[in-house]
């Protein structure tokens, strides 16, 4: 994400929890989820989670501090290409348990123009550390920030799990995430109240006013949760999940791969239990309406794709190895992008009703690794990764298929550019979480950081 782990689980309990599944229920709104804390003690630090533009002069910027952190710890400024300072205004303050979100308001900008923003502070109450982050303001925002995941650390994972007639992302996602060994915990994001829900139970479905379970919360925890949604008929919901990677400190370094993968099917209370037959690895994946298609990072070009109805067979090979693999869905065509340090990334499109794959348009932007892809409104987006030398990027960058070509579209404003949970849809997407490679000012390496901020993207 060799020698794989089998898992097994009662059927008839699942069919049993499953009838009380789709009973009929009146249920009360619950409470809003509070934060998860593993009782971890963070060190003191900040981090800068995000910076926006508010309007043609302004920018709004949040700044992350843990509890154990005093206001004399840190210091933030930010400044001009002369180095002219600006004006920041504090604003809102957001408590948490193990941390605090604290607003600014940032005035005097201009459109196009860079400006260069530095956090300083004293991490654990030892070294003092310097990040640095440039910032272009721009006059296009199609980003709206999202309540803060409640959690305060952890390797997510996440999955669409309510849909409308409008917009197949529909109104509510949940996230899923590895604390250890033994245990995993959830939530999910209800958008109209953009309020986070805990999952010990559910999330409120507005259609079907009932209860909707999070399966994955019964599987041993793991990491890499791989979940996904088919639609069989182009209407029968089918709901995929499973596989990901384990762990074993015996054996540092060493990852074991699982092969479950368990189906949900709406019209039908019960579960199935297919066996993913492809090769070993971390794998990638894209889905059309009623099919999903896998592929290995730095393995072999070999494809295999998965039915709605849990048949598998071996598809169209990529026509080139694998390096780190993003893709996206444009209708019932597939698209990869190949990232292979050393030369640009390039771009296959497949076509899954003729099983063919198609070279296109190599992506412009800088070479990368761990690169995101998705899709809105008929065009693919890429971008976020590292650099060749670690330097985090937050680049998005659009591909029309109409045309076969590329262009820059955006700066991500959030914290995180590697391991992003990305879900798309026809009309908007989600990104968030993941991993931060951090500039520290004076130093040649990068800090790895874990991010909980959220984002909806509407182009």
């Amino acid at each position: 994400m060799k020698r794989f782990l089998s898992i097994s689980i009662c059927k008839v309990c699942w069919v049993a929890f499953l009838g009380g599944l789709f009973a009929s229920c009146q249920p009360q709104a619950p409470e809003p989820a509070k934060i998860v804390n593993t009782r971890t003690v963070l060190p003191s630090q900040a981090a800068l989670v995000s910076v926006q533009p508010t309007g043609a002069t302004s920018a709004e910027i949040v700044l992350k501090l843990t509890s154990a952190i005093k206001a004399t710890d840190w210091q933030f400024t930010a400044q001009t290409a002369s180095g002219s300072l600006l004006t920041l205004t504090a604003g809102d303050v957001k408590d948490y348990d193990p941390f605090s979100l604290n607003v600014f308001s940032l005035s005097g900008l201009a459109v196009g123009q860079t400006y260069t923003l530095r956090l300083g502070f004293r991490y654990n109450q030892k070294d003092t550390l310097t990040l640095e982050r440039r910032y272009v303001h721009a006059a296009y925002n199609p980003w709206r920030r999202l309540a803060h995941l409640p959690f305060d650390s952890g390797d997510f994972m996440g999955s669409i799990i309510n849909n409308s007639s409008e917009d197949r992302l529909g109104t509510s996602v949940r996230v899923t995430r590895y604390v250890d060994a033994n245990t995993w915990q959830s939530a999910v994001f209800y958008n109209p109240q953009n309020q986070w829900y805990p999952t010990d139970a559910t999330e409120f479905g507005s259609k079907q006013n009932q209860w909707i379970s999070t399966p994955p919360i019964n599987l041993p925890p793991r990491h890499g949760l791989i979940e996904y949604i088919l639609y069989w008929h182009n209407k029968d919901r089918h709901y995929f999940y499973g596989m990901g990677y384990q762990t074993d400190d015996l054996i540092p370094g060493k990852l074991f791969y699982n092969r479950d993968l368990y189906a949900i099917l709406t019209v039908y209370p019960s579960v199935v239990f297919p066996y993913y037959q492809g090769e070993d690895g971390e794998v990638v994946y894209f889905t059309t309406t009623e099919w999903a298609f896998f592929l290995t990072n730095n393995g072999s070009p070999a494809m295999r794709g998965i039915y709605a109805q849990f048949d598998q067979e071996a598809r169209a090979p990529l026509p080139e190895k694998p390096g780190i693999l993003a893709t996206f869905s444009l209708g019932e065509m597939g698209y990869v992008v190949n990232q292979v340090p050393g030369r640009q990334p390039h771009l296959f499109a497949y076509d899954s009703q003729k099983d063919s794959w198609t070279r296109k348009a190599d992506f412009p932007g800088v070479q990368r690794s761990r690169g995101v892809g998705f899709s809105v409104k008929g065009k693919g987006y890429f971008g976020l990764g590292t650099a060749t030398n670690q330097q985090g990027l937050r680049d998005i960058w659009q591909y029309d298929p109409a045309t076969d070509k590329w262009q820059y579209l955006t700066d991500y404003p959030g914290q995180g550019n590697r391991y992003l949970v990305v879900w798309s849809g026809p009309n908007r997407a989600y990104l968030g979480w993941g991993y931060e490679s951090q500039t520290v000012v004076g130093s040649a390496g990068y800090r790895q950081v874990g991010c909980t901020d959220f984002w909806e993207f509407v182009p």
